[in-house]
């Protein structure tokens, strides 16, 4: 093997830095790059949750009683929901076509309160039947052919999506 002299130990010294420079560089270039651009995402429209209130049936209310009040909800959401609370909507309590037919117009029908917690989860394109133990209660007010209806209460939620 032949022994480097003063100039072949000054050429090597220079190689070596120089690679030793060229890898740092590689290195910081690997660790700092960045990057931009744009990308696209399109978002579903949620539908309205379809809400309808009961009385219960096998539990007809009279004036000064209450009853559990029974939620069907139609969710067609491609998500889950969970229904917080139940208060009142718009519109009118309306007893049965018969009870209608006999007198009763003023039902006297309200929600016991006017924010109904629950916790509710309704699985995404499903309809779900839910019952809220004493929701409803029937005031003094009530047409006397009111006594035996069954009524169908407007009522509103509110909630959140559970999709994870």
């Amino acid at each position: 093997m032949r022994k480097l002299d003063r100039r072949g130990k000054v050429i090597l010294s220079v190689a070596a830095a120089a690679a030793v420079i060229v890898n740092a560089g590689a290195a910081w270039a690997y660790w700092s790059l960045g990057g931009a651009g744009t990308g696209v995402a399109v978002a579903g429209t949620a539908v309205e949750l379809k809400l309808q209130g009961r009385s219960d049936e096998s539990k007809p209310l009279y004036p000064g009683a209450t009853a559990d009040l029974a939620v069907t909800v139609t969710n067609q959401n491609d998500f889950p929901v969970k229904i917080t609370s139940i208060s009142p909507g718009n519109g009118k309590v309306t007893a049965d076509a018969d009870h209608r037919d006999s007198g009763c117009v003023e039902t006297g029908v309200v929600l016991t309160a006017d924010v109904l917690p629950v916790a509710w989860q309704v699985p995404k394109n499903t309809i779900g039947v839910f019952t809220v133990p004493g929701g409803l209660r029937m005031t003094n007010s009530s047409d006397s052919a009111c006594q035996g209806a069954t009524f169908t209460i407007p009522v509103k939620a509110s909630g959140l999506s559970s999709a994870s």
